[in-house]
């Protein structure tokens, strides 16, 4: 089968023909529908982002639709020939005492304890097969009817929807959705106005996605451009939200604190803060803020396993609209093309090799 292998970080990955996998006591093997880019895919894979790769050489990405084409003889609930969601987090039971060894497949490492299990798992989603932990899949009943490109949007609309679960968010509330001009927090704030909050405020710094935004729900979504003055941000932001019950942080790889606390500051009294995004820095916390309002300063990495699910069922429904996404699709000819291409991306914008 056709895969794309990373040999060495910084160098382009090379299109080569490999054995295809071995089916392995619970697992399945998949035949790749599509794979979606994160926008920081050059980092990782250039090492500029210091993840912890599996072994070299391997096939990197960890976002995979597939059909089934085989399972092992100790799966029960998937079968051949159903589309899947494949989840790439995997990880031992968290038995008391033992050690973290929790990775996302074809991709990084989570713990000094990953070694072992990026042994066994190190193959993502660029290629024309994969093997997968059938405890990682989520059958997509009635798939077909959806396009390939459209379905690989579950990798980021299932962290997404994983940070507005963790802070509790409810029909009614008021989010901010700091960095909303990202791949992560456009997909947050059509889940939100899915999920029935009363006002968005969504906080960016590029205008012209800020304006797609509103256009959502001129109604509902507000938003502030982030200016870099961090007193004239604070305060405008804290006179949009009026009061706001949640703030969703996704923003990117910067490292400056400042705009995530000025979104904290946002909040009312008994609020949530969620922190989802990859900031750089550490966050310089207002201890008696937090004590005296009783904050909620919360994390939240990947979903619950029921996520992916919900989100297929919203998709069918018609109740989730991914209708104002743009979707760059490439072959796996052209996946140097199409890394390249995702660090281009602003947020209604999203990427997906279709093998």
């Amino acid at each position: 089968m056709k895969a794309a292998r990373l040999y060495q970080p910084g160098k382009p990955l090379q299109i080569e023909q490999i054995p295809e996998p071995n089916l392995k006591a619970s697992s399945a093997i998949v035949r790749v529908l599509s794979s979606h880019l994160p926008p920081f895919t050059s980092q990782v894979l250039s090492g500029e982002l210091g993840y912890a790769l599996p072994p070299l050489p391997f096939t990197p990405c960890e976002s995979v639709i597939g059909l089934v084409e085989a399972v092992g003889d100790d799966v029960v609930g998937i079968k051949v020939g159903q589309i899947v969601f494949c989840d790439p987090h995997i990880y031992s039971p968290r038995h008391f005492g033992a050690e973290p060894d929790g990775i996302l497949i074809g991709w990084t490492g989570l713990a000094t304890g990953s070694h072992r299990m990026q042994s066994l798992w190190k193959d993502g989603g660029f290629a024309q097969k994969a093997l997968w932990p059938a405890e990682c899949l989520t059958p997509l009943p009635d798939a077909e009817s959806m396009k390939p490109e459209q379905l690989a949007l579950l990798n980021y609309l299932t962290v997404s929807y994983g940070g507005l679960l963790r802070g509790e968010l409810h029909a009614g509330q008021t989010l901010i959705v700091n960095g909303a001009t990202g791949a992560l927090g456009a997909l947050a704030v059509v889940l939100a106005l899915t999920m029935g909050v009363s006002k968005i405020v969504a906080v960016g710094r590029d205008k012209e996605t800020l304006e797609k935004l509103v256009q959502l729900d001129i109604k509902r979504v507000k938003t502030v451009q982030m200016q870099g003055n961090f007193s004239d941000d604070s305060q405008r932001i804290a006179e949009v939200a009026d009061g706001a019950d949640m703030v969703l942080d996704v923003l990117g790889g910067v490292t400056n604190p400042e705009p995530t606390i000025a979104c904290i500051n946002a909040l009312r009294p008994g609020g949530t803060a969620v922190f989802v995004g990859g900031v750089q820095v550490d966050i310089p916390l207002p201890y008696s803020k937090i004590m005296v309002e009783e904050l909620n300063i919360r994390g939240s990495f990947m979903y619950p396993k029921h996520v992916p699910g919900e989100l297929y069922r919203m998709m069918v429904a018609g109740i989730l609209d991914l209708t104002p996404f743009q979707i760059h699709t490439f072959s796996l000819d052209e996946v140097n093309e199409a890394v390249a291409k995702s660090r281009t991306l602003k947020g209604f914008e999203q990427c997906v090799v279709i093998p």
